[in-house]
C-alpha cells in the first residue's frame, strides 16, 4: 500500500512538472503562426467588397441529386439548365483542379453545396451561366439520418468566446471543406464584419480557420489569405473538393484585431 501511494505521487509530480512544459511549447507554436498571417490592410476595397459578397451577400448554390455526363473542359462538369429558382441564370458549370476529379463524378449522382461567380464564367449557355469550383459530394450513401450541428471554438486576441451551433450544419457523412467554410465565414461576416473596411466597422485584420476531423484530418485557411480581386480568382481555393468525415468534427477559429 505505501508503495502504491508513493507511485501516486510521483505521477501526480510528474502531470505537475510536465503539463506547464507542453502549454508553453503549444503557445509557442500559435505565437510564430500568428505571426505569418496576412493582414486586412494588404487587401484592396475591390477585394474585401468581392469576399464580403461571395459570403455574406450571396447563397451558396445547393443541389441533390445531380447528375451530367457534359464537360466543357476535361477539368469542368457542366449542368445544363440547372436553375430554376434564380432569374439571371441556367446552366451551372463546376471546376476542379485536375481531369481525374471530374472524370469522377462525371455521369454520378452528387450533391452539390458551391459558392458561385460568374464574371469571367465561360462553358454554359452564354450570360446565363454560374460557375464554381467545386463543392460536390456523392449522392448515394452519404446523407446523415438528421442534420449535425458542427461547433465552433472561437478566439479572438487569445480570448475564446461563446458560439452558437446553430451557425453551420450539415447532413453529409463526408463533406466538403467548401460548404462548412460557406458557412463560417458567411457567420464571421454578418457577426463580426470579417472583411469590412476599419471604417465600416470592421476591427478584425488577421485570422485563421481550422477545420479538424476526428481521423486526424485537418484544414486551414488565412482568412485574409485572398488571391486577387475577384471570385474568379478568391474562390478558386476549393479546386481541389477537399472533404472530410463529420463524425467527432469541429471548427477552430482564430481572430486578432492587431
Amino acid at each position: 500500500m505505501k508503495k502504491f501511494n508513493i507511485l501516486i505521487a510521483l505521477l501526480f509530480f510528474t502531470s505537475l512538472v510536465i503539463s506547464p512544459l507542453n502549454v508553453k511549447a503549444n503557445e509557442n507554436i500559435d505565437s510564430v503562426k500568428e505571426k505569418e498571417l496576412h493582414k486586412k490592410s494588404e487587401l484592396s476595397s475591390t477585394a474585401l467588397n468581392n469576399m464580403k459578397h461571395s459570403y455574406a451577400d450571396k447563397n451558396p448554390i445547393i443541389g441533390e441529386n445531380k447528375s451530367t455526363g457534359d464537360q466543357f473542359l476535361e477539368n469542368t462538369l457542366l449542368y445544363k439548365k440547372f436553375f430554376t429558382d434564380l432569374i439571371n441564370f441556367e446552366d451551372l458549370l463546376i471546376n476542379f483542379n485536375s481531369k481525374e476529379m471530374a472524370q469522377h463524378f462525371k455521369s454520378k449522382n452528387v450533391d452539390v453545396y458551391p459558392i458561385r461567380y460568374s464574371i469571367n464564367c465561360y462553358g454554359g449557355e452564354i450570360d446565363r451561366t454560374a460557375c464554381t469550383y467545386g463543392g460536390v459530394t456523392p449522392h448515394e450513401g452519404n446523407k446523415l439520418k438528421e442534420r449535425k450541428k458542427i461547433p465552433i471554438n472561437l478566439w479572438i486576441n487569445g480570448v475564446q468566446k461563446e458560439v452558437s451551433l446553430d451557425k453551420v450544419q450539415t447532413d453529409k457523412k463526408n463533406v466538403t471543406v467548401q460548404e462548412l467554410d460557406a458557412q463560417a465565414r458567411r457567420y464571421l461576416q454578418k457577426d463580426l464584419k470579417l472583411y469590412n473596411n476599419d471604417t465600416l466597422g470592421g476591427k478584425i485584420q488577421r485570422g485563421k480557420i481550422e477545420f479538424d476531423s476526428s481521423d486526424g484530418s485537418k484544414v486551414s485557411y488565412d482568412l485574409f489569405d485572398v488571391k486577387g480581386d475577384f471570385p474568379e480568382k478568391q474562390l478558386r481555393i476549393y479546386s481541389d473538393n477537399k472533404t472530410l468525415s463529420t463524425e467527432h468534427l469541429h471548427i477552430d477559429i482564430y481572430l486578432y484585431e492587431k
